[in-house]
């Protein structure tokens, strides 16, 4: 999304080091500043070429950008993802997609979308492409947790050690995943069509990540996550359903430590305080009343 308009907001050095915007005059390229947490990202215009260029953040150190750019390849040979014109470890430059409009929580709600939705992860997860990189949910909480050890996080980690044990115990093997779903990173192009943008945590994983990251975002309705694990995954028995349960409370604890590492970082009470909104619902998950079901790997409607 536009945020704004500034002059020259990205340092000379950057530009010059990207083929496609280098060598031209100063002033020739517009920038138009684009939503984002964490990295500098502006839609960048010239005589008729339209660019999304994208800067890290330097707090994201953690991220490994040559498997996100080779990721982010795969996706767009998919036909998921806008085309990577050039990737450095700072900087990515892709194609825009005019007319494209991020999809908002309220798209997740209507069955039509996120049947399209269903479509796209069950077409990026049977990719004859792998993506580089492996994650594991509590890997990562417990990369962020080294990275500032935040005292309610670490009291909720050690508290979640029985969901992580479930979800060792028995995996569904690893496929190409986008890692962080949220709406803003669907595009709902003018045609019709559904991409994906903002492939920096993309990786291997269990297909139940970006699954369970989706419904977290939804009050929990059975019949709805029934529909949408078996659009995503081609079934959805007791078992399956019990382990999405498991991956969607465990996000909730994926979110809360990457905020409150971000927040830490940064200094930033916006993110401190979104942090404690995601580890006040972890900590509802634990206390479900279907948790101990959804640990022996049972799934019930209630």
């Amino acid at each position: 999304m536009l945020t704004g308009l500034t002059p020259d907001p990205v340092e000379s050095g950057i530009i010059e080091a990207v083929p496609q915007l280098g060598g031209r005059a100063a002033g020739y390229w517009r920038f138009e500043t684009m939503g984002g947490i964490t990295n500098r990202t502006y839609r960048v215009s010239g005589a008729g070429e339209v660019f999304v260029l994208r800067i890290a953040a330097e707090s994201t150190h953690y991220l490994d950008r040559a498997a996100e750019a080779h990721n982010a390849r795969v996706a767009g040979r998919l036909g998921i993802a806008p085309p990577v014109l050039h990737a450095d470890g700072r900087v990515m430059l892709t194609g825009y997609l005019a007319g494209a409009r991020p999809m908002q929580l309220e798209d997740f709600a209507d069955p039509q979308r996120l049947d399209q939705v269903a479509g796209l992860l069950r077409h990026l997860q049977r990719s004859p492409e792998p993506f580089i990189g492996a994650r594991h949910p509590f890997g990562e909480i417990d990369k962020y947790l080294g990275l500032h050890p935040h005292p309610r996080s670490l009291a909720l980690r050690r508290a979640a050690e029985p969901i992580a044990a479930a979800i060792a115990t028995a995996t569904l093997g690893s496929v190409p995943a986008h890692v962080d779903p949220n709406p803003a990173n669907f595009l709902l192009c003018p045609d019709g069509a559904l991409r994906m943008v903002d492939w920096e945590f993309s990786a291997m994983t269990d297909p139940c990540w970006d699954v369970g990251a989706i419904l977290s975002m939804m009050p929990r309705d059975a019949e709805r996550m029934r529909r949408f694990v078996a659009a995503v995954l081609g079934h959805a028995d007791g078992a399956v359903l019990a382990r999405v349960a498991l991956f969607r409370a465990a996000m909730f604890l994926v979110a809360g430590s990457w905020c409150a590492m971000e927040a830490a970082f940064r200094g930033d009470s916006g993110l401190a305080a979104m942090a404690e909104s995601y580890l006040d619902r972890f900590a509802a998950a634990l206390a479900d009343a279907e948790m101990p079901r959804w640990l022996s790997g049972h799934f019930s409607a209630a």
